[in-house]
């Protein structure tokens, strides 16, 4: 799975930027390896990024800007420490870091940002984002990062299990309490997907999984 990603943001970075040397784009996999293999996480790994990739190659045709959303897939789980609340802020301000080395445009930088700061879940598609990322890649982004909610019961329930181990500090009558209160948001909402494509794929089974999790 690692070569597979690593050549995968080889590709990417060597096709759309072709001002970085081969060493610069290894360095830069370098350091993201060394977020996502951090021994805390248990879910939010590579095996998630790997995850939503298989979902965005699904999708990819169907994006308005795939190199956007491809770049936040990258980034939006590059920092993250449970005990912290602002991880997408410093997920997105590291992507912000990470392209202004890359010497890209602008505007791209911050579509990046926006994409990466949308995880704060449960996060709604905006009318108002600055460089106006496109509704529909919004929540075709939003919908990838939440593929899991939908997988069949066994698959959710080891979700559930990795989701916990990385809040393995905290007692487990508040991990529930939060972790209920969270999917009780989701559950709350119209739709938990935005797009009709994960909408048809996922929500009917999302909404039994979350069920389950509350009737614990």
């Amino acid at each position: 799975m690692e070569q597979r990603l690593a050549l995968r943001w080889q590709t990417l970075l060597t096709q759309h930027f072709t001002q970085l040397s081969l060493a610069d784009i290894q360095q830069s996999w370098s350091r993201l390896l060394a977020h996502y293999r951090e021994a805390h996480r248990h879910y939010h790994d590579l095996q998630h990024i790997d995850a939503c990739f298989t979902w965005f190659d699904q999708v990819e045709a169907t994006l308005d800007n795939p190199l956007a959303v491809a770049l936040a897939i990258w980034f939006h789980d590059i920092i993250y420490d449970v005990r912290r609340s602002d991880n997408e802020e410093k997920s997105a301000q590291y992507a912000v870091t990470a392209l202004t080395n890359f010497v890209v445009s602008a505007t791209l930088v911050q579509q990046v940002y926006e994409l990466v700061l949308l995880t704060r879940h449960p996060c709604k598609p905006s009318h108002e984002l600055t460089y106006l990322v496109s509704q529909h890649d919004q929540a075709l982004f939003l919908d990838i990062d939440l593929t899991m909610l939908g997988q069949a019961d066994a698959i959710y329930a080891g979700y559930e299990k990795s989701v916990r181990a990385e809040y393995q500090h905290v007692p487990l009558w508040l991990y529930k309490f939060g972790r209920k209160r969270l999917l009780k948001q989701f559950l709350g909402q119209p739709k938990i997907y935005y797009s009709d494509y994960f909408t048809e794929k996922f929500e009917n089974q999302a909404r039994v999984n979350i069920q389950s999790v509350l009737k614990l």
